[in-house]
């Protein structure tokens, strides 16, 4: 699945670059919603949801770095 490819090469670089430059909140908040839509509107037995949902919330985990999080239907600062 071709979004997936996609999202996991930018997991990659976003955890990978920390030691480069600082995460681009933007560019983690639209993985995070490419990711939540992938994870919510897939299968649950397959593989690829599985994946995108363990994506999903190596990126959340990220966001909660720069204390943002995802609450129902917006991002919103949190501790």
């Amino acid at each position: 699945m071709p979004k997936v490819l996609a999202a996991a090469t930018a997991l990659l670089l976003f955890t990978v670059a920390p030691a480069l430059a600082k995460p681009n909140k933007a560019a983690l908040e639209k993985t995070y919603l490419d990711l939540n839509e992938q994870c919510r509107g897939g299968s649950g037995d397959d593989p690829d949801t599985i994946k995108a949902c363990d994506q999903r919330e190596a990126v959340a985990a990220q966001l909660k770095q720069l204390h943002t999080c995802f609450a129902g239907d917006r991002f919103k600062r949190c501790n």
